[in-house]
């Protein structure tokens, strides 16, 4: 204990030693002291023969009161150095250092993440404990089990999330963030490197409608609409992760309610009501306020706009993500194939810029590395795609879990799905500095590929593939191997209804690079599947063809019309 009081910084395997082993030790040894004391009274009640005198004790002796007076006086300083052990023992159980760094392997992710957060100064328990006796006991019970799984290492990988027993966020979060001051409008400038040669930089803006908490400053639409105490948000979760939801109440100020069924989640009516029921709060949304794994691509821009990443370096941003999806061993792997690509690729392609800008490609493997050590932990299974993110929604769901359009009540209508419920219409320019708007002027799209068609339908998280470089273009989805190429989307991604036939300009509104073959008079009355087999890009039998051109089937073609035909190849 004197030991740590020198310490500039508390050690957490000092602290484990001092206020956990000693004291437990020193515990034990009382104990075995009383029992030995019943043990030997309850012998002696047994009438066992033995003659083993009581000690004398007489205060007249004067040998007698200088032992007297030691144990006292020890006895005293015992009982106080236990009180302030027993007192620090909670402290430390309490510490970041005890939650992040006892258990090395299993709280990694979860420590380094919290370090990398907004949240890095807040203690561990603040949120996770909250003041008082109560929550601290259940929290130290429902942790009993999860340290004998890390001693005999049958914990998880990855720890599931989110935790069951974590406390109300009215009761933690709602002690710093006050739902009643949520008002008005934030500015967010997200910064974008393209995945080309000069790294071109752009910036998306928009202001987020951040909306009131309390009705006191009258009706407040916006994101915070759902953190108006007279509203009640309750919801029914299919899964662990809160990720698919069929059942949803809204109870408003007045005691009206309404509810809201999935359509696309195919459960009966009785079904919903064996779900657990949550009420909405602050990390409905927030599910991921402190543990968040950023998505490569995003790391990326960020390190690139501020620097740590030269963007003058060619297809640094390319390269670097590439080098960051890949799919590693361990961590030391990982660093030397990080090294290995980046250096490779430049001394191949451009050994100029590795000869002449040396430091800047170091410190571009050094800052990559870094992230990746930020965001994967092979030994825990735990990477930006291990835990679902509910804010925004561009590489996870998130606010679209509810609100996308097919979430509808009893009288059919859906739960809004409009963007600018909750933000402005994004704006695309250049990369300017913190907190500057954009210049008047001609504006960029906001997506740099037009929405049409089907696409325009699509949540914003199936073309993004959760922080994947989107480089690829179309080819990410519509792969082009020789069988099914459309089997890696799901049929709602173009089958809007069900048992939907799609007519030729449904079909043109996506190809529309099919458009001038298909408008001849010979094929301008039929549906797309009358030649296409479902799911394929090319006419693969000869009877498809001659089911219409009986007058050609006795002509000499080969199995398939195609081969001299090229009707298809676009």
């Amino acid at each position: 204990m004197l030991l740590s009081f020198t310490q500039a910084r508390p050690s957490p395997y000092l602290g484990m030693f001092t206020y956990l082993i000693f004291p437990i030790n020193l515990v034990l040894g009382v104990l075995i002291f009383l029992y030995g004391m019943w043990r030997e009274s309850h012998r002696r009640r047994l009438g066992v023969k033995e003659e083993v005198p009581l000690p004398v004790f007489d205060l007249n002796n004067p040998l007698h009161r200088r032992t007297f007076a030691v144990v006292l006086v020890a006895g005293g300083v015992l009982a106080v150095l236990l009180s302030l052990s027993a007192y620090n023992t909670y402290l430390f159980t309490d510490s970041v250092a005890f939650c992040g760094t006892i258990c090395h392997t299993v709280m990694k992710p979860q420590y380094t993440a919290y370090l990398n957060s907004p949240h890095a100064r807040v203690p561990c328990v603040d949120c996770h404990v909250g003041p008082g006796v109560a929550w601290y006991l259940r929290s130290k019970v429902a942790g009993a089990p999860q340290v004998l799984g890390t001693l005999f290492r049958s914990y998880p990988k990855p720890l599931p999330a989110p935790i069951e027993s974590l406390r109300p966020a009215r009761e933690t979060c709602e002690q710093c963030h006050w739902p009643e001051k949520f008002f008005g409008a934030q500015l967010v400038q997200i910064p974008y490197f393209q995945h080309d040669e000069k790294n071109t930089p752009e910036q998306i803006s928009f202001l987020v409608k951040t909306g009131g908490g309390s009705t006191r400053f009258g009706e407040n639409t916006g994101i915070h609409w759902h953190m108006i105490i007279s509203n009640n948000v309750f919801f029914r979760a299919v899964d662990r992760e809160q990720q698919q939801i069929p059942w949803i109440k809204l109870v408003r100020p007045d005691g009206s309610e309404t509810i809201y069924r999935d359509r696309n989640i195919k459960i009966s009516d009785q079904e919903p009501e064996k779900l657990p029921i949550h009420l909405m709060d602050f990390m409905t949304c927030h599910n991921r306020p402190t543990h968040m794994f950023p998505p490569p691509d995003a790391l990326m821009d960020r390190n690139l706009s501020g620097g740590n990443i030269s963007p003058k370096l060619p297809w640094i941003k390319k390269v670097g993500t590439m080098a960051l999806v890949k799919t590693y061993s361990d961590q030391q792997t990982a660093h030397l194939e990080i090294r290995k690509d980046i250096e490779g690729f430049y001394a191949e392609k451009y050994p100029e810029v590795l000869k002449n800008q040396k430091p800047l490609v170091e410190q571009a493997i050094k800052t990559v590395t870094a992230i990746y050590d930020q965001s994967v932990f092979p030994d825990m299974k735990v990477n930006w795609l291990t835990y679902p993110d509910n804010i925004g929604h561009r590489i996870w769901p998130g606010c679209f879990v509810c609100h996308d359009g097919q979430h509808v009540n009893d009288a059919g209508e859906a739960i809004f799905r409009s963007c600018t419920a909750c933000h402005t219409v994004a704006r695309r320019g250049p990369l300017l500095p913190l907190g500057a708007t954009m210049p008047p002027g001609k504006e960029e799209p906001w997506h740099p590929m037009p929405l049409l068609g089907k696409h325009a339908n699509l949540l914003c998280h199936r073309c993004h593939q959760l922080g994947y470089p989107s480089i690829l273009g179309c080819a990410e989805c519509h792969k082009i191997p020789t069988t099914a190429p459309m089997m890696s989307l799901e049929c709602k991604t173009c089958h809007l209804k069900e048992q939907e036939v799609h007519p030729l300009a449904d079909c043109l509104s996506c190809h529309r690079a099919l458009g001038g073959l298909h408008k001849n008079a010979s094929h301008s009355g039929i549906f797309c599947n009358d030649c296409h087999a479902p799911h394929l890009w090319r006419v693969t039998e000869r009877k498809t063809c001659v089911a219409c051109h009986e007058d050609k089937k006795d002509h000499n073609l080969p199995s398939f019309c195609g081969e001299c035909h090229k009707f298809n190849r676009s």
